[in-house]
């Protein structure tokens, strides 16, 4: 008689961490898809400045926006801007890359031997305008 509830007391936490490990991973695809979105965002907004110096503020407006809006809220967001593209001389075509960086917390998950934090990044480029005019 006792033993089926045995059972359900050894099984139950197993189903629960299993049960947690999806919600966790399911965390991890949904987040890494809107950092992949961020960082095409951020792309475009410095793809779309005059200048290298004007790519960056403009990159990490975007990627924090996009963030802010998908529902991400990172920890840490580091935002980097490949503006090489730049220094092509206008009529040449060049790209500029920007790579978003997102810690996220997974501390709300008590999964044991998990890790509290992850961080997902993710690197987009953007074409620049080839009859762009800067500095």
């Amino acid at each position: 008689m006792g033993g089926e509830s045995l059972e359900l007391v050894i099984i139950a936490p197993l189903i629960l961490a299993l049960f947690m490990v999806i919600v966790a991973v399911g965390r991890y695809e949904l987040g890494s898809g809107k950092i992949d979105q961020a960082a095409g965002a951020a792309a475009r907004a410095a793809s779309q400045q005059v200048s290298a110096v004007q790519a960056q503020p403009a990159a990490l407006a975007a990627a924090e926006t996009s963030l802010a809006s998908a529902g991400i809220t990172c920890q840490d967001i580091a935002v980097s801007v490949d503006s090489a593209g730049f220094a092509a001389t206008a009529g040449s075509t060049a790209d500029v890359a920007v790579t978003v960086s997102c810690t996220v917390s997974w501390s709300d998950l008590t999964i044991p031997g998990w890790p509290g934090t992850k961080d997902i990044q993710a690197t987009a480029a953007s074409p620049l305008d080839t009859r762009r005019v800067g500095t």
